[in-house]
C-alpha cells in the first residue's frame, strides 16, 4: 500500500473509531449545498454554500471534494472568482450575528497563509482567499486548492477545497482566537474557477466536517461528520402550448344599423414539465405570465384578444425550499436548496463509517419563453 494511502485510510479509521467511542453529534448538524449561477443549463460557474446551526459546536476544518465532471482551474493571482457572503455569531458583541460581504480572490502564497497552510496539514496547489468586511473589520480566510490523492482519486474527486477556522470560544487574547469571538454560521461563494459539467448527469459533491471541542480550541476528530449535495444536470422546464381561433359575435350599429360583427380571439391553453437530468424534478414551483400577468402555474389557459401576439414565459423555482443565511431578508439572489436529511446520504466507504448526516439539492431558477402568435381573422 502506498504510503498516501495508508495515511489517508489510517486517519479516516482513527476518526470512526473516536466517532463511535461517543460524542454527541446532535451538537453538530452542518450542512453542504452546490449550485450554479445564471441560470440552470450546463457549464458555468459553481456556486458553494455552508450552513451550520446557531447552537452548533464551532467549526475547526471543512473538507468539501470537487467530484469528476467539474473543472477546477489555476487563475492567475488577484484574479476576483466571485462574490461571497457569510454570517457568524461574535461571542464578543454580545452573540450579535454579523452579515459579512466580500470576494474570493486567487491570491500568491506568502509566508502567513504557508504558516496557515501547515497548521491545517495541507500542501495546496493554490490558494483562494475569502475577503470579507463586517462591523469595520476585515477578515481574510485562507481556502486552499488541495490534490486529491490516489485513493480520492480513484472515488471520482478531481480536487479538494479545504477551509481551517481559528477557535471563536477560547478566552479572550488566546493567540490565534477568532477576531470578535465569531462562529461561521453560514457562507456562500462563487468561484468562476470551478466550472459545472457540459454534460449532462447525476452528480454528487460530500464533504468532511470537524468541529472543535467546546471551549478547548481543540479539533474534536470524534465529531466530525460526512455531508453531501447532489446535482442532476441539467435543471430545464420545458412549455408546451396550443391554441385555438374562437370567433365570438356582437352587435354593433353601422350608420344606424344593427349588424353582426365577428370577433376573432385566440384561446391558448399551455402545460409544463420541470426535469432534472431528465426525470421529474422532485421540488419545483413554476409560475407562467403573458405579458407580464400571471396566467397560471403547471398548466393553464387564457384567452388573446385584439393582439398581434403574446410572449409566454414559464418560471420554476427548483429544490427552493430553504436558503443559505446571509444576514439580510431573504432574496432571489440567494442560494436556495431543497433539504434531503440524512436518507439522501450515501455515505462515502472512503470514510470508514464517519456518519454522513445529510444531503442537499441545490436550488435553480430555470426559465423558457414562446411567442403565441394570435388569430386576426
Amino acid at each position: 500500500m502506498k504510503k498516501g494511502h495508508r495515511a489517508l485510510v489510517g486517519a479516516c479509521a482513527a476518526l470512526a473509531t473516536l466517532a463511535f467511542a461517543g460524542t454527541a453529534l446532535a451538537t453538530y448538524a452542518p450542512k453542504l449545498v452546490v449550485s450554479s449561477t445564471g441560470g440552470a443549463g450546463l457549464g458555468g460557474p459553481t456556486r458553494i454554500g455552508v450552513v451550520v446551526g446557531t447552537s452548533d459546536d464551532p467549526t475547526a476544518r471543512t473538507t468539501i471534494y470537487v467530484p469528476t465532471g467539474y473543472t477546477v482551474a489555476t487563475p492567475s493571482p488577484g484574479t476576483d472568482l466571485g462574490k461571497v457572503t457569510a454570517t457568524a455569531s461574535a461571542a464578543d458583541l454580545g452573540g450579535a450575528v454579523l452579515p459579512l460581504t466580500g470576494e474570493l480572490d486567487a491570491i500568491a502564497p506568502n509566508p502567513t497563509t504557508q504558516a496557515q497552510a501547515q497548521a491545517c496539514g495541507v500542501t495546496p496547489t493554490q490558494t483562494w482567499d475569502l475577503h470579507l468586511s463586517a462591523a469595520g473589520q476585515t477578515l481574510d480566510i485562507p481556502l486552499f486548492v488541495v490534490a486529491p490523492l490516489a485513493p480520492e482519486t480513484a472515488l471520482g474527486f478531481v480536487d479538494k477545497l479545504v477551509v481551517c477556522l481559528p477557535p471563536p470560544d477560547v478566552p479572550v487574547n488566546t493567540p490565534g482566537r477568532a477576531v470578535f469571538g465569531a462562529k461561521l454560521l453560514s457562507a456562500t461563494f462563487t468561484s468562476s474557477a470551478i466550472t459545472q459539467p457540459t454534460n449532462p448527469g447525476d452528480y454528487r459533491w460530500t464533504s468532511l466536517f470537524t468541529p472543535y471541542v467546546p471551549t478547548k480550541g481543540q479539533p474534536n476528530a470524534a465529531g466530525s461528520v460526512e455531508v453531501q449535495s447532489l446535482r442532476h444536470l441539467p435543471a430545464k422546464v420545458t412549455l408546451g402550448v396550443t391554441r385555438r381561433r374562437v370567433v365570438t359575435h356582437r352587435t354593433v350599429k353601422v350608420r344606424g344599423k344593427k349588424v353582426k360583427k365577428a370577433v376573432v380571439s385566440t384561446a391558448v391553453s399551455f402545460r409544463t414539465a420541470v426535469t432534472e437530468n431528465g426525470q421529474p424534478a422532485g421540488s419545483a414551483t413554476v409560475t407562467v405570465t403573458a405579458r407580464g400577468k400571471k396566467v397560471g402555474t403547471t398548466k393553464g389557459s387564457f384567452t388573446m384578444t385584439g393582439v398581434k401576439s403574446a410572449t409566454l414565459t414559464a418560471t420554476a423555482a427548483i429544490d427552493a425550499g430553504s436558503s443559505v443565511p446571509t444576514g439580510t431578508p431573504t432574496s432571489p439572489a440567494d442560494l436556495f436548496f431543497h433539504d434531503l436529511g440524512p436518507s439522501g446520504c450515501v455515505p462515502t466507504p472512503l470514510f470508514q463509517g464517519l456518519p454522513c448526516t445529510d444531503a442537499t439539492q441545490g436550488g435553480e431558477t430555470a426559465r423558457v419563453s414562446v411567442v403565441v402568435r394570435a388569430y386576426t381573422k
